[in-house]
């Protein structure tokens, strides 16, 4: 019971790694967040709860259906072009607006 246990661990951690090294870097070569802003600071936090990952933000969810929709396991340029539209947050701007000024989405 413990090895699965750590065996799961393990895996959550390379996941939680394996989206770090794959997401952030398409988002960044897309939007090129200024370092000092809120987004250039959130590292993981833009699409999750916190900075360090876990529960997907209202951000998050909308590009996991975008992802789904695409059916596509990995994120790229047009699934974040494709959510710039939405409000994820319900704060009555668009997605893409929030990200030009530095904003987080989510």
């Amino acid at each position: 019971m413990k090895q699965t246990l750590a065996i799961l661990a393990i895996v959550g951690v390379a996941a939680s790694a394996m989206a770090m090294s794959t997401f952030t870097p398409v988002f960044n070569a897309k939007y090129s967040p200024a370092k000092d802003s809120a987004l250039g600071k959130a590292a993981c936090g833009v699409c999750h709860a916190s900075a360090k990952g876990g529960a997907l933000n209202k951000y998050g969810k909308d590009l996991q259906k975008a992802m789904k929709a695409a059916k596509s396991t990995k994120l790229t340029a047009a699934i974040l072009t494709a959510v710039e539209g939405l409000d994820s947050n319900g704060n009555g701007k668009k997605n893409g607006e929030e990200i030009k000024a530095g904003h987080l989405p989510g």
